[in-house]
């Protein structure tokens, strides 16, 4: 019994395996349920058996893909001041999308945007990464509406980034911190200016105003 359980999830694994691969680098019209065996090297109904079809194939690469970048986000980030903690939270963030390319550009441009599911779980891992600089700056519980507006904004900008760098290649890690870190400041001032009701430790705004990549 506990070798067919392995051998099941060895299945499962493997196709979940060879359908990031081709999902990560061609459009989800263009990858075949048949392929997807064929290169995972097991029999061709088992992705009915195990996912139901292609659609749930493809959301389950894309939820695992999900779940990696948020476990990512949720890791210990060091740094003394809250400055060094952003700048290292976001150089590791890109390094790990470096390091993953084909799984964030599937996530980012996935081809079933409009599925509410595949929705649903971009708008959590999106919301999910804004919420945990809220709650390092001292903002808990529901932001105000003008600070949620800005931090989905600022998320937005930063997912371009990262896609004109995997693009093209030809902006570093540093400039790509830079040019978020200060983003941020930026938005965070602007917020605080139009709702002044927001309050912020002096000392936090102290040491993200001094926010600068060296």
């Amino acid at each position: 019994m506990t070798s067919n359980v392995g051998a099941t999830a060895d299945r499962r694994r493997l196709l979940l395996e060879a359908a990031r691969q081709l999902f990560g680098t061609r459009s989800y019209d263009d990858v075949t349920t048949t392929e997807i065996a064929k290169k995972a090297g097991v029999a061709y109904g088992l992705i009915a058996h195990h996912f139901g079809n292609k659609r749930g194939l493809y959301l389950a690469v894309m939820d695992g893909i999900r779940n990696e970048l948020a476990a990512e986000q949720d890791s210990p980030v060091e740094g003394e001041t809250l400055t060094e903690q952003l700048h290292n939270a976001l150089r590791r963030h890109v390094d790990y999308i470096d390091s993953h390319r084909s799984g964030f550009l599937a996530l980012l441009r996935g081809d079933l945007g409009a599925d509410p599911d595949m929705r649903a779980m971009s708008d959590e891992l999106r919301w999910g990464g804004a919420s945990r600089i809220l709650h390092r700056i001292g903002v808990h519980g529901e932001p105000p509406p003008v600070l949620r507006a800005a931090m989905r904004s600022w998320v937005a900008q930063f997912d371009e980034l990262m896609l004109d760098r995997l693009d093209h290649g030809d902006t570093s890690v540093d400039t790509i911190v830079a040019l978020a870190a200060n983003a941020l400041i930026a938005a965070l001032g602007t917020v605080l200016s139009l709702d002044q009701s927001i309050e912020l430790d002096p000392e936090v705004l102290a040491q993200l105003g001094s926010c600068q990549v060296t």
